[in-house]
């Protein structure tokens, strides 16, 4: 019985002692946290579709990429890729990634290449950067700057 609340109590201390640590690791310093919510409506083909995340794709396997988040205050960022449309059309393509080096670099944009971007119906942009903004919350990044970058057409 006294073992019992001996096991107990060095558990629950324990438990107390990783999820203090697991807090502290949430919160990795960036230079920015980026949201990158891309136009996927009816009003974008397939085509555009393609476009927009090929220049995303691109730009991460770019070197001046690289050279300007290595010379920022902290030399890393932290970069999620969602696409959007109609209300409730929001589809995460590349979770929250720290872009820290050429090689976090250029897993992100293999990231972007897994699957093809897909057209929904309907556009809804407020319900795009409200669901950019969730993505703020308990990222375990804290940037100097957060932004969403909404892409889209006319």
């Amino acid at each position: 019985m006294k073992l019992k609340k001996i096991i107990k109590s060095a558990a629950g201390g324990l438990c107390g002692t990783v999820l203090t640590v697991s807090v502290f690791a949430a919160e990795l310093p960036v230079d920015l946290e980026l949201a990158l919510g891309v136009d996927v409506s009816g009003s974008i083909d397939e085509e555009e579709a393609r476009l927009q995340r090929d220049g995303y794709i691109k730009a991460f396997r770019h070197p001046r990429v690289w050279e300007a988040v290595r010379h920022g205050r902290r030399g890393r960022i932290a970069v999620v890729y969602y696409e959007w449309a109609g209300f409730g059309h929001n589809k995460t393509i590349a979770k929250w990634a720290l872009i820290d080096s050429r090689e976090s670099a250029l897993a992100f944009a293999d990231q972007l290449t897994k699957e093809e971007p897909e057209t929904a119906s309907r556009t809804a942009i407020a319900s795009a950067i409200d669901f950019g903004a969730s993505y703020f919350d308990d990222n375990g990044f804290k940037g100097t700057r957060r932004v969403i970058d909404i892409s889209g057409d006319d």
